[in-house]
């Protein structure tokens, strides 16, 4: 059983969770990007690479695709592509050593802690995670007088690399042994820092082997909570508290602030409240999103669907309540209500509100790809239209407001404009670039600019585009960037792509293989 378990882990790391793909329904991601096929055993082909002659040139770790995924209030949330050879590093330690960490699965304050899942992730986020919020927030207020909701300024960007080795072993053993590089925690570090440009401050945004260094660290905080008796829930890094008194409340937050700062983080004070019982445990605006929704629809999935007028009342309604929440949230939390609900014939007008609202809030691009489908809409109805979009977004350097329409017309078979085409690259957006590569019939410029960057000879340039430059090589179309060739060498022979078809690699049939052979169980059997 554990063995079936520690395979699971070790692809869910490798397979499943390697870039951003942690949200329940719309990924961060388009879906024309997977890591699906590479798979543990390329990552350990690339782990053994021994170490080069240009090490010295690598002192400072591989550098990363940054991929600019829009928030509700449209400032970027930095996401990360990590190079395959530091992730492969970084996940091989990981499994080496998961005897050592599997306990992070056992911690019952975390709501959103790492488990397998059915399609092979180990951690995933969405509306089902609200949902569980809510009803330990309805089991855990019984009989309380206060509830506390904080969480941690900036956490994934506030990790302080140094401080994994205090949570896994203690300060004063980490503090000890802190210059010895055999001992296996701080090579966890080192690999952690190796990569983003060995920097000790912050971690890749996106990786589920980040997730695991923060349940590492505030599972200890979260140790130190409950030998303090409080009644508290985590969800990633938000803390919900339920407390007798006032005074219980502030001893919460004073404690959980001091915890914290032993690993260099600190409370988001403006998200920081004391609520008094009883209280509605959602937001205002969501009980009133909800009550404009047909009767019919709130208690019975099979009840009559949404005609257009009524889902486009549904839609104005949350357009007015965003302006007194203006970052958002209220949209595209709405569409997502609604989009099981529509009619056959109600998509296409739904469609034309979400298209006008996804070029204010690019986060709601994703929508148009589910709703274009729905309303069987022909590439004359859209693609005028997605191309203002992929245009606004450049100008702004958002890199989801690019590759959503880009992945749209990759799906479609509608080849952008030479002015969209010139705008993306102008953008020197690597994730848009490569998603525009892989479909347009003429790459020749696209290929120039990848020279360009293989010219200047500076590694961490290339680590910035490691992902064009090696779907590039994958298709014959440049040389290998890199001095050291193995790497992408490695990843052409197993035929990973990170654009893939509906082919099943080699390796990945290895991993179906060795599913069969009770090597690694299927996830209801773990």
């Amino acid at each position: 059983m554990r063995a079936n378990k520690h395979r699971a882990f070790y692809e869910a790391l490798t397979r499943h969770n390697y870039f951003p793909n942690q949200k329940s329904i719309i990924g961060e991601l388009p879906p024309c990007l997977s890591t699906r096929r590479f798979t543990p055993e390329i990552a350990e082909k690339i782990a053994a690479i021994p170490r080069s002659d240009n090490q010295e040139k690598r002192s400072k770790g591989f550098d990363l695709v940054e991929y600019q995924a829009t928030r509700y209030n449209n400032v970027p949330r930095v996401l990360s592509l990590v190079h395959p050879k530091a992730h492969s590093l970084l996940c091989k330690h990981i499994h080496d050593h998961w005897d050592k960490l599997n306990y992070i699965e056992d911690n019952e304050q975390s709501r959103i802690k790492p488990e397998y899942h059915d399609d092979g992730r180990y951690v995933i986020m969405g509306y089902g995670c609200a949902i569980e919020k809510i009803d330990t927030i309805h089991s855990k207020s019984f009989g309380k007088k206060f509830r506390v909701h904080t969480d941690i300024s900036n956490c994934f960007n506030s990790i302080y690399s140094h401080s994994l080795p205090w949570a896994l072993v203690g300060f004063s053993e980490a503090k000890i042994k802190s210059n010895d590089k055999h001992e296996w925690f701080n090579q966890y570090d080192f690999y952690l820092r190796n990569t983003k440009r060995g920097e000790t401050q912050g971690i890749p945004i996106g990786p589920t082997t980040s997730n695991v260094v923060v349940e590492v660290i505030l599972g200890k905080v979260d140790d130190e909570l409950m030998n303090n008796k409080f009644d508290f829930q985590r969800h990633i890094d938000d803390y919900e508290c339920y407390c007798q008194t006032r005074e219980e409340a502030d001893q919460f937050i004073l404690i959980l602030g001091k915890e914290l700062a032993k690993y260099k983080l600190t409370l988001h004070l403006n998200k920081t409240k004391i609520i008094e019982l009883p209280h509605p445990h959602e937001d205002e605006w969501t009980i009133e999103l909800k009550s404009a929704l047909p009767s019919r629809l709130q208690n019975d999935n099979d009840a009559p669907k949404l005609s257009s007028s009524e889902a486009l009342s549904f839609l104005n309604k949350a357009i007015l309540l965003n302006k007194a929440t203006p970052d958002g949230s209220v949209l595209k939390y709405a569409i997502h209500i609604i989009l099981n609900y529509l009619q056959d014939n109600t998509a296409s007008s739904v469609y034309s509100c979400v298209l006008n609202l996804a070029w204010h809030y690019p986060i709601l691009v994703p929508f148009l790809d589910t709703l274009i489908e729905k309303s069987d809409l022909k590439p004359r109805d859209y693609t005028e239209h997605l191309e203002n979009i992929i245009l606004e977004n450049a100008k702004h350097n958002r890199s989801d407001g690019m590759a959503w329409p880009l992945h749209i017309f990759r799906k479609y078979n509608v080849i952008p404009s030479v002015k969209i085409i010139e705008h993306i690259l102008d953008s020197k957006d690597c994730v848009a670039i490569t998603i525009l590569n892989s479909f347009i019939p003429d790459n020749t410029k696209i290929k120039e600019f990848a020279q360009s960057i293989m010219d200047t000879n500076d590694l961490y340039e290339k680590d910035r585009y490691w992902l064009l430059l090696y779907q590039l090589f994958l298709k014959g179309d440049i040389l290998n960037a890199y001095e050291d060739k193995k790497i992408f060498e490695i990843m052409k022979e197993n035929q990973v792509d990170f654009i893939p078809d509906d082919k099943i690699s080699p390796a990945e049939e290895e991993c179906e293989r060795l599913k069969f052979r009770g090597i690694f169980g299927h996830i209801d059997t773990l």
